[in-house]
């Protein structure tokens, strides 16, 4: 079983306060962000536990298309090494660097998967144990100097649907938390804290049952998130498609 940490560039992580109790792996900074002309920065992986563990690092070019993230495994990112093994109490240092791109005019976007890799489990009479690994799900930036995020919002109904849509038309990407839709009626929430990132050049949706909106008597409502650590509000007329 494939339990997945995901990390914000606030170092929030998205996972139940349990879970982390139970997880000997940290890794700190929880976010990687390189403003040239740096082309390199370095993550620690810290193991907490009794026991030995074996990491796999992967870097992946981070798109968004359709108003979907999509993840391609790249080159032009690469970390050293690629794989760790870290004995107990002890900590690794592994270097994110650059290889491409780096007369890029905006933001490069991509994620860094941090894998402990499934430790053997004898077999045992009457059946096998499963090993549970932990995946920890970076965000990578790298940017020149001087880029600005500049973001719209749209609501509308489509089918059974209620869509929230974020377009970054600026050069750095967004960070969205606390994403809710106020209307006179009520509110709509699309999830507490980390909603997601909206990339730079891009478009990002979220969607809640469109059973969830209250009545409202002319379609207006406002657009409510922290957005890069700043609360935002603008107002939108929720549409139909």
């Amino acid at each position: 079983m494939l339990r997945t940490v995901a990390a914000t560039a606030f170092f929030t992580l998205l996972t139940p306060a349990p879970l982390l109790a139970q997880t000997a792996l940290r890794v700190t900074p929880l976010a990687v962000d390189v403003t040239a002309p740096a082309q390199a920065s370095s993550v620690t992986l810290q193991n907490t536990g009794r026991e030995p563990i074996s990491l796999q690092i992967r870097i992946f070019d981070w798109s968004q298309a359709g108003g979907e993230d999509k993840l391609v495994p790249t080159t032009d990112v690469v970390a050293s090494p690629p794989a760790v093994s870290i004995p107990a109490g002890a900590a690794y240092t592994v270097r994110i660097a650059r290889t491409g791109n780096t007369d890029a005019a905006g933001e490069k976007s991509y994620r860094m998967w941090v894998d402990e890799l499934p430790r053997p489990t004898p077999s045992r009479a009457g059946g096998g144990e499963v090993d549970v690994r932990i995946r920890y799900d970076l965000p990578v930036f790298f940017h020149p100097a001087g880029v600005r995020t500049e973001l719209s919002w749209r609501a509308y109904r489509t089918g059974s649907e209620l869509v929230i849509e974020a377009t970054n038309r600026g050069s750095r990407h967004a960070r969205i938390q606390d994403l809710k839709l106020q209307t006179a009626k009520g509110n709509v929430s699309f999830g507490e804290g980390l909603a997601g990132y909206v990339l730079a050049g891009s478009t990002r949706r979220w969607t809640q049952p469109i059973a969830k909106l209250p009545s409202t008597s002319d379609g207006t409502a406002t657009v409510v998130a922290g957005v890069s650590g700043s609360e935002t509000r603008q107002p939108v007329t929720i549409a139909t498609r």
